[in-house]
């Protein structure tokens, strides 16, 4: 068993228990079903339809709860020895359950993920972000750290910093939708640099995007959020920076010293780094 969050988990089947046609629950997960033997309804794959489903508690023989009635299911997803079944919680007070093969979990998350990557303004890139929240069924405080974790990790090469042309001049490309959003996301809009943040008319905080190095890439590390105060100071100031394991964490300002804020050195991070699903 794979426990990802609060929300969903892994079990892996077994030939026995495939040939059975059924899905066992270990007792560690015995709190999130019935207490007694009945039916529990739950959707398939990617199913609106709700399917019932016989169902039996932990008892001291078994030793687990069991779903059954699953052989057509596995014989349609060709379910095998040692595969890893997803099982989500939809209403638990109801005892409404999501199931979904593991491979087909991941693949239709990273198809979410690329869309995510790819959006073009950051109204789709919120779209995305709420898509993978409710497919996965993720609290978004976890999958906003999730996703900035993922990017990190996807950093294997630094290029240089695309240019666009703007009215007959050559201007850098901005940071793109997806990562403005989660920087938005995580530090709500406030100055990584001074703490700084103000609403515009919408409603919305207002941050600008910094690249620590100009000429590189929109790589995860080398932005930051900041408002436009402290964006002219990298500009037009003496600047000196010092990082940590890659990360900028203070910066001068004509030998004025502020601290980074950095999520990456906070406990919260470390915490949801180790829930990553994908």
């Amino acid at each position: 068993m794979k426990r990802y969050n609060s929300y969903y988990v892994t079990v892996k089947m077994t030939q026995g228990r495939i040939n059975k046609g059924l899905i066992a629950i270990p007792v560690s997960l015995s709190k999130w079903f019935p207490d007694h033997n009945g039916i529990i309804k739950v959707y398939l794959d990617d199913s609106t339809d709700l399917e019932i489903k016989k169902y039996s508690s932990y008892n001291s023989s078994t030793r687990e709860c069991r779903i059954y009635g699953m052989r057509e299911w596995f014989e349609k997803n060709r379910i095998e020895n040692d595969d890893e079944i997803v099982i989500q919680i939809i209403d638990q007070n109801n005892f409404k359950y999501k199931l979904i093969r593991e491979s087909n979990f991941i693949i239709k998350t990273q198809q979410i993920q690329n869309k995510f990557d790819n959006s073009i303004d950051e109204q789709e890139a919120l779209q995305h972000l709420d898509e993978i929240v409710n497919w996965t069924r993720t609290k978004e405080e976890i999958v906003k750290l999730s996703e900035f974790h993922r990017l990190i990790r996807q950093t294997s090469t630094i290029g240089e910093r695309k240019r666009t042309i703007r009215r007959k001049a050559s201007a850098k490309e901005s940071a793109p939708p997806s990562v403005k959003v989660l920087l938005n996301r995580i530090y709500s809009g406030h100055c990584q640099i001074c703490d700084f943040w103000f609403l515009k008319k919408d409603k919305n905080p207002y941050f600008e995007t910094h690249h620590i190095n100009p000429e590189k890439d929109d790589y995860i590390q080398n932005l930051l959020a900041v408002c436009g105060n402290c964006h002219n100071q990298f500009r037009y100031s003496n600047v000196r920076q010092e990082f940590k394991e890659g990360w900028i964490s203070k910066v001068f300002f004509n030998d004025r010293v502020f601290e980074v804020n950095q999520i990456v050195f906070k406990q919260k991070f470390e915490e949801a780094a180790k829930k990553i699903f994908i």
